[in-house]
């Protein structure tokens, strides 16, 4: 009988994992949100793009005439997956940004935000330029020799480069 036990204690051990793990998707914030690089994940993330967001962002995130470019490294509210939820959530209403958090749950804001920030980099045909300000993540490393110096940019030689 001690394997039927076992067997009644791992059914509710698994029972009360999914309990858990579906409270806690429930939960996720703008403050708790983290990245997801699950395929899984990603490809819910991607479905909900397309259902909801590629009206204003193009099929491929290469955005459109409402909507900003996302697959390249210039964000308008920041580009990390907080900042991305956020906008997600919270909309931007005066750019046309409408609020999703009435209708995607928090794990599908999370899911959504990680594919777009899976987009970077993908190049898609018919891009929209730039916009925004060059995304440097906050945990950007500095150069080890403390002596070596960053050349001065001349921003209006980079605005006529893009």
């Amino acid at each position: 009988h001690q394997a039927d036990e076992y067997e009644q204690e791992m059914a509710q051990a698994k029972a009360d994992v999914e309990a858990y793990l579906a409270n806690a998707a429930a939960s996720v914030d703008e403050n708790t949100v983290t990245l997801m690089a699950e395929a899984n994940d990603l490809a819910a993330g991607k479905n909900t793009f397309v259902t909801y967001c590629k009206a204003c962002h193009g099929e491929n995130g290469e955005g459109n005439a409402v909507g900003p470019n996302l697959t390249d490294a210039y964000w308008l509210h920041g580009g990390d997956i907080k900042n991305v939820f956020t906008t997600i959530k919270y909309g931007v209403v005066e750019k046309g940004m409408q609020s999703w958090k009435k209708d995607l749950k928090p794990a599908e804001m999370q899911q959504v935000a990680s594919y777009i920030l899976s987009l970077q980099g993908s190049n898609p045909a018919n891009a929209k330029a730039p916009q925004g300000d060059l995304w440097k993540p906050a945990d950007a490393t500095v150069p080890a020799d403390s002596s070596v110096t960053a050349a001065p940019v001349d921003s209006a030689a980079v605005a006529i480069a893009q």
